[in-house]
């Protein structure tokens, strides 16, 4: 069966998925309300996620749901890609439920094809920062933590929406979005699954599961 330390790491070229604080898997699929719920291995359900992001044929309901890593339970797949029209909205309400029953929940999105990089960090039912590169005005609330962090080295005094699309600073960030993924910012606020394995002895314990259809 493997151990956390030989477990393959969660990757995909487009990767999007929901953070959650919490080690309850079965409270985040009931809140959620995920149907079909089915066990799978560690390996077979970060296979999943990757044939997933690449099939343009496999629905967005597809999700793969976690066991805790360091004290947080993921939900990954398209389903919760903030960059993507049908989704946003929908899944930018889920997560601020999410908080606000569990405390804290994000959204997160990555590309490793330079397609753009999107977040949101919700706390206690409030939206504290929502950023879409693709989409710079749908963002919401102040940049803090890394992303602040990484617009003062970069030069960004204010909020990268707030830009002038043409000018050179806008450009340039967009051009490596200053060294600012997606990833980096979840490392900083919650947990990047492209490096962090699973909990000891969760490894055997994903789920692949069904989400509801956005109303």
């Amino acid at each position: 069966m493997g151990t956390a330390d030989s477990a393959p790491l969660i990757r995909a070229c487009w990767l999007s998925w929901l953070a959650v604080e919490t080690v309850d898997q079965a409270e985040v699929v009931k809140a959620l309300g995920l149907t079909g719920v089915r066990e799978t291995s560690w390996p077979e359900g970060v296979e999943l996620i990757d044939e997933v992001a690449h099939n343009e044929e496999e629905p967005f309901s597809t999700v793969v749901v976690t066991p805790p890593m360091q004290g947080w339970t993921l939900v990954v797949g398209p389903y919760f890609g903030l960059p993507y029209p049908q989704q946003t909205a929908h899944v930018t309400d889920r997560c601020r439920e999410l908080s606000a029953h569990f405390g804290k929940a994000q959204l997160f999105f990555h590309s490793e094809q330079n397609d753009g990089e999107a977040w949101l960090i919700a706390e206690r039912g409030r939206i504290l920062r929502r950023w879409i590169s693709e989409y710079p005005e749908l963002a919401l609330g102040e940049p803090f933590g890394v992303e602040r962090r990484l617009l003062d080295v970069y030069g960004i005094t204010g909020k990268p929406e707030d830009l002038e699309p043409n000018s050179d600073l806008a450009g340039g960030w967009a051009t490596s979005w200053g060294d600012c993924p997606a990833t980096t910012v979840a490392e900083d606020s919650s947990i990047d699954p492209t490096t962090a394995n699973a909990d000891m002895g969760s490894i055997s314990n994903m789920l692949v599961a069904t989400a509801p259809t956005p109303e």
